[in-house]
């Protein structure tokens, strides 16, 4: 008799090995369910509530850690824990829906919240456009300004603007992210004409030189920029402060119906470093989500529009701060949204490997995305865009391979 241990992907691979030993559909359905046990933190529990909910997780089958405190009805609002699979979710699930104390409504939010969890596949659509995300896709930077980090001054010129441009596509990447204002810590503000007259032009040549079978990005933080980005051939916004930095942004975005990605920064670029602190980094970047989802759907944005960036290296612990991104990136696909990781080159790598020119942080930079990549990102912002397409390209394939 041998005895080895299986690991599967999803509830779907292991629904197929179920099935390929010969139980039923049925039976692989029930069984799959079982597969795997998630973790859900919930917080504001009532010590009623807290109770009710681990004495009805314990009935299906699961479990919920409960602070000393709630066990012995003392009052207040907890966090707990509750363990559960898919199959005994579903039960408890069923359970809460007829309890009090806000357990109804939980009830609701659990099943939500699995749901956008589980959620693998994504578009991004625009202008008749389609860029299907369940493959890794590679964003190349395009940085048209004098002063970013790692290649400033490199393609400040038209031609040289195009000719990267022309780079990125050929050596596998879909979206080309133009930028004309270094958000390097420290770095100024940047006059809105000045960075029209960056970007707007490279836009409108990439556009015309290399036709429309690619996506570009407008990494910006002014609407006006935005704006004229999008009528010159833009098909997305690249917004770091998440639309808070210009009023009139998510207006453009709305109008224009592009997608948008939404980034976590504390502070401004120029005082963004400047002692940042958290008390968990990953939980306070999911309430910072959580509040930007809200106020962008309330101003016309579609939500099958929005993509998440957690912001590695803006207003973050140079290395506890972005490792712990990283290590807990999969606590982000709560939302149901597309993820970004950009994390090229970045300072904390120069931290950790030692390499302090950026140019030399490739190895550390692709052993950065691997597992942002197995925890759910979906786009990657680079500047080696060769080589991270075919880094990325090996470990989708692995993944996706039948054995």
């Amino acid at each position: 008799m041998k005895v080895r241990v299986k690991e599967f992907k999803d509830k779907a691979s292991l629904k197929e090995y179920l099935l390929s030993l010969g139980n039923t559909t049925q039976g692989a359905e029930i069984l799959s369910s079982k597969g795997k046990v998630f973790l859900f933190e919930l917080d504001g529990v009532d010590t009623r509530a807290a109770n009710i909910l681990k004495q009805d997780a314990i009935s299906v089958g699961g479990d919920c850690a409960v602070p000393r405190k709630a066990s012995s009805f003392e009052k207040g609002y907890w966090k707990v824990l509750l363990v559960v699979n898919g199959r005994e979710l579903d039960k408890l699930t069923e359970k809460l829906e007829k309890q009090p104390f806000g357990l109804r409504k939980l009830s609701l939010k659990l099943r939500e919240t699995l749901k956008n969890y589980l959620k693998d596949s994504f578009i991004l659509s625009y202008r008749g456009k389609e860029l299907p995300l369940s493959e890794p896709v590679v964003m190349g930077i395009l940085n048209a300004t004098p002063d970013s980090f790692s290649d400033g001054g490199k393609y400040t010129s038209l031609d040289s603007a195009v000719k990267r441009a022309e780079e990125i596509i050929s050596q596998g990447g879909k979206i080309v992210d133009v930028g004309g204002e270094s958000t390097r810590p420290g770095a100024p503000p940047v006059p809105l004409e000045e960075e029209l007259r960056r970007v707007i032009p490279v836009i409108r040549e990439i556009r015309k030189k290399l036709g429309d079978n690619f996506f570009i990005s407008i990494d910006t933080y002014k609407a006006e920029v935005a704006r004229q980005a999008l009528l010159e051939g833009a098909d997305m916004v690249n917004d770091v402060s998440a639309l808070r930095f210009d009023p009139k942004m998510a207006e453009v975005v709305s109008s224009f119906g592009c997608p948008v990605v939404i980034m976590h920064m504390k502070g401004t670029p120029r005082d963004m470093q400047k002692n940042p602190h958290y008390e968990d980094v990953v939980s306070e970047i999911c309430d910072f989500f959580e509040e930007r989802i809200s106020f962008a759907l309330e101003r016309g944005v579609s939500r099958d529009k929005i993509i998440l960036d957690p912001g590695i290296g803006f207003g973050k612990r140079l290395i506890e701060d972005n490792l712990c991104i990283l290590k807990r990136f999969s606590e982000f696909r709560v939302f149901g949204l597309p993820l970004l990781i950009g994390a090229s080159r970045k300072s904390f790598i120069g931290a950790i490997t030692g390499v302090e020119n950026p140019e030399d942080r490739l190895a550390g930079s692709l052993g950065a995305i691997a597992p942002a990549f197995y925890r759910g990102a979906k786009i990657f912002r680079v500047h080696d865009v060769k080589e991270t397409y075919d880094f990325l390209k090996l470990l989708y394939e692995v993944e996706r391979a039948k054995c």
